[in-house]
């Protein structure tokens, strides 16, 4: 039988369809972590590998395949942003706006996304979109 817990309250819940998506859930959570380090392993090994046939070379994509033509694609990449917009005007002059995505975004805090449920008037100036419910392990 499953317990349902909100907040401190506990009370009990008699759904075996529930309770079996629950045990299966933990299981296959289980079975997953064992394979998600077993992947992490090999994708470590086939980095190395890949970084180390790509030396020397301008390409940023290397392809491992096996005799049936399966296999993996590695890519590398970079991520690059601005951590000294002063000194990059200094060094860039003129071309700055050229080179230079330059955005302004407004993101409302707790207090106004909970007014925002409550007034209509809010809504409409807001997008308000649910969320997928996040389901994680308990133990």
């Amino acid at each position: 039988m499953l317990s349902v817990k909100i907040g401190k309250e506990t009370q009990s819940l008699n759904d075996k369809k529930v309770e079996a998506a629950v045990a299966g859930f933990l299981s296959v959570k289980d079975e997953m972590d064992v394979l998600n380090e077993k992947l992490k392993e090999h994708k470590e090994t086939i980095h190395l590998c890949a970084k180390s046939v790509l030396e020397g070379s301008e390409a940023a994509t290397v392809s491992l395949l096996g005799a049936d033509g399966e296999g993996v694609k590695v890519t590398f990449g970079w991520d690059v942003s601005v951590s000294d917009d002063a000194g990059l005007k200094t060094l860039l002059g003129k071309r700055f706006n050229d080179l230079v995505d330059t955005q302004t975004v407004y993101k409302p805090v707790a207090k106004l996304k909970q007014m925002a449920l409550e007034d209509d008037g809010l809504k409409s100036c807001l997008t308000i979109k649910e969320k997928a419910p996040s389901v994680s392990v308990v133990r």
